[in-house]
């Protein structure tokens, strides 16, 4: 059960704790004027620290998070606008890497902004296998190359819809298409059958390409050892994938060999106004 804690010299009573909170488990206590669990609010709080988050002079904390261990927003170093615009539209996929190990600082530093990515009922229901040497890497590519190579003596469809053949010639001329010499392979994963997991990895991959840019590193998404991972248990014992575990992201990682130059134009969106 998580306890909620009140500095009432510091609260300021506008009770926007009250309004904010998810699940509306907080209310007023009406002879001190300051924020308090509903009944069994401790049970239902999903830990989200909406209310101290909101809270500017900091007068509320949660047992299991205290305002000194949590980052205060310096909303002067937020990128402007436009700033935000040429971050996002200025991000690229990666696929030519230069042959250099990524220091694990570096995969921390990225791993650490995205387990702020949100997730339902703020489950954080991902985990992360991080592949951080290259003969590592490329021992999982090979193994989707044999996978490939099994579904194609089967005469299975696939081989024709993804174009596997194609993947499988090119390996075998020195050309790897798989993980493209990647130094770094991220496998965002969470328990099979857990309904959050899937989308929960998706937006937490999608945070941690995005840092990965703003770190000056290159990323890729990596989908065909995230398929080769629903599908076989060979390419899931080559990456050392915990039994339980059900991908739900892989991403390529590393320093790009390039610096490109332009934004390429994109579809204009698609939009019903109602």
């Amino acid at each position: 059960m998580i306890t909620l804690k009140v500095d009432k010299k510091t609260c300021r009573g506008d009770a926007r704790c009250v309004e904010i909170c998810p699940f509306g488990i907080l209310r007023m206590n009406e002879k001190e004027n300051v924020p308090e669990f509903i009944p069994g609010g401790g049970e239902m709080c999903i830990n989200c620290g909406h209310c101290f988050a909101f809270c500017p002079p900091g007068s509320i904390e949660l047992s299991t998070m205290s305002v000194g261990d949590c980052m205060r927003l310096d909303y002067s170093r937020l990128p402007s606008p436009e700033q935000a615009e040429l971050f996002l539209k200025g991000r690229r996929s990666i696929r030519i890497y230069k042959d250099q190990p990524l220091a694990k600082e570096s995969i921390e530093k990225i791993l650490d902004c995205a387990r702020y990515a949100p997730s339902g009922i703020n489950r954080q229901p991902v985990s992360w296998l991080a592949l951080d040497n290259k003969d590592k890497v490329q021992e999982v590519a090979a193994s989707v190359i044999t996978w490939m190579e099994e579904l194609a003596a089967a005469k299975s469809p696939m081989v024709e819809s993804f174009r596997f053949d194609r993947l499988i010639k090119s390996w075998k001329e020195g050309k790897d298409l798989i993980c493209r010499n990647a130094p770094c392979l991220i496998v965002a994963y969470g328990v099979k059958d857990d309904p959050l997991v899937p989308q929960a990895c998706t937006i937490s991959a999608a945070y941690l390409e995005l840092a990965a840019f703003g770190f000056g590193l290159g990323a890729c998404w990596a989908g065909y050892v995230q398929i080769a991972l629903k599908m076989s248990e060979g390419v899931r014992k080559t990456a050392g994938l915990p039994g339980r575990a059900e991908a739900g992201a892989v991403m390529m990682v590393g320093y790009s060999k390039y610096r490109y130059s332009r934004i390429p134009a994109r579809n204009t969106a698609k939009v019903i106004w109602k």
